[in-house]
């Protein structure tokens, strides 16, 4: 009977070890994944945010962001008779992302005045980003 009770204690004293053990490793292994992911992201942002930034945003922003790269901007014709009243930009053929104009994605949609073109070159917002990238992954 005393070697079944000093059994069962060595045997209970490795079980409750290995669990703290276990736990351990499964918490040091989920902090280890959230940083690299933190750390993954695409170098394109680094143009319109600083690392401090993108580590600060939760995963589906950063995801959102990385999907405006190359589709954040479209064009749409001013209507005639309309006078747009935005920020003007020089040189729409060389404007290809968001990131290269040094711009953020906001909450609201920007819109911007092609210099010498009767276009404004819309910025989307995260809201849209966020909704694009939802159902482009359900098709």
């Amino acid at each position: 009977m005393q070697l079944f009770n000093y059994l069962s204690s060595h045997y209970l004293m490795l079980y409750k070890n290995s669990m703290k053990t276990s736990f351990f490793f499964f918490a040091l292994i989920t902090m280890y994944s959230s940083f690299s992911f933190a750390q993954n992201y695409n170098s394109e942002l680094l143009k319109s945010y600083s690392k401090v930034e993108i580590q600060s945003m939760d995963v589906e922003s950063v995801k959102a962001l990385e999907y405006g790269v190359e589709n954040a901007i479209y064009f749409i014709a001013i209507p005639t008779g309309k006078k747009a009243d935005f920020p003007v930009f020089e040189n729409p053929k060389l404007i290809a992302k968001y990131t290269d104009l040094g711009l953020k994605i906001t909450n609201e949609n920007q819109y911007f005045q092609m210099k010498e073109s009767n276009q404004l070159m819309v910025v989307k917002s995260m809201y849209v980003l966020k909704n694009e990238l939802i159902n482009k992954l359900k098709n």
